[in-house]
């Protein structure tokens, strides 16, 4: 007699802990789940927050380089114009007055004359910085060689430039790649000490375009390097950072003190 309900008890023993061993797995299951939903969502968010800071960058450094642009126009077109045209009446009068000049009014005529080379000098070469028509007009290898030239000029340290770029990049992008090299050369030429010689290159090799700068100065100290790569400071620098974000670039620079500073820029290329 008693078989039977011993039989019966172990049956709904043996159905209740397979009960509970299903609604287990069903509560692992959901909360396994909900965790990967939960991680798909966090990951969807920082994806669209990361997207939100590149636009919000670009935006950013559109506006400014839209600024730049207008007062480089003014620049050139208003200022600058007015004193070449100064200038060349100021040659006129110098020419007209020769013959009754004497020696300190001749010399007075010459000091004004070059004062005002000087500043028409000045305006142009502030204007370019500001906005270099000859990026958008050329392109950035010109632009480029452009840059070069104007820093030779100044004699302070010489620049010699290496350009092998088949295939441009956008508008945007070349500007982004320009301010960063302007950028590298003037705290090249303002803090390499001892510096002899600046090197640039603009390589593209398949789908990857380096941009490298490297002079063979002072360099920096080790106090100023991590793994090799130099942290980067200053309000310059933080610009070239800013830069290199948007253009989802890769930033590394390598220091040793008395082997000079190397600067790389990485970036892929569209296809």
């Amino acid at each position: 007699m008693d078989a039977p309900a011993e039989s019966e008890f172990f049956k709904l023993l043996i159905i209740g802990i397979g009960l509970l061993l299903l609604v287990g797995g069903a509560l692992v299951l959901f909360v396994v789940t909900y965790q990967k939903r939960l991680l798909q969502q966090q990951l969807r968010l920082r994806e669209a927050e990361a997207e939100y800071q590149q636009q919000l960058l670009a935006a950013i450094i559109e506006a400014q380089e839209h600024e730049r642009e207008r007062i480089g126009r003014d620049l050139h077109d208003g200022i600058g114009a007015t004193l070449a045209t100064t200038r060349l009446l100021m040659g006129r009068l110098e020419t007209n007055s020769q013959a009754t000049a004497n020696a300190e009014e001749s010399g007075l005529f010459g000091m004004v004359n070059e004062l005002m080379g000087s500043a028409v000098h000045d305006v142009r070469s502030i204007s370019h910085s500001l906005f270099p028509a000859v990026l958008a007009r050329y392109g950035l290898a010109e632009a480029l060689q452009h840059l070069v030239d104007v820093s030779n000029e100044t004699g302070a340290l010489y620049v010699e430039l290496e350009v092998d770029y088949p295939q441009p990049l956008a508008l945007a992008q070349e500007l982004a790649l320009y301010r960063i090299c302007q950028e590298l050369i003037h705290n090249a030429l303002k803090h390499a000490k001892g510096a002899t010689r600046l090197d640039v290159l603009l390589r593209q090799r398949g789908p990857v375009l380096t941009l490298v700068v490297e002079d063979d100065g002072c360099g920096l100290p080790p106090a100023h390097t991590t793994d090799g790569a130099a942290l980067i400071k200053g309000a310059g620098l933080r610009s070239i950072d800013v830069r290199v974000q948007m253009l989802q670039a890769r930033l590394r620079q390598e220091s040793e003190p008395g082997q000079g500073l190397r600067t790389f820029v990485e970036l892929q290329s569209p296809a």
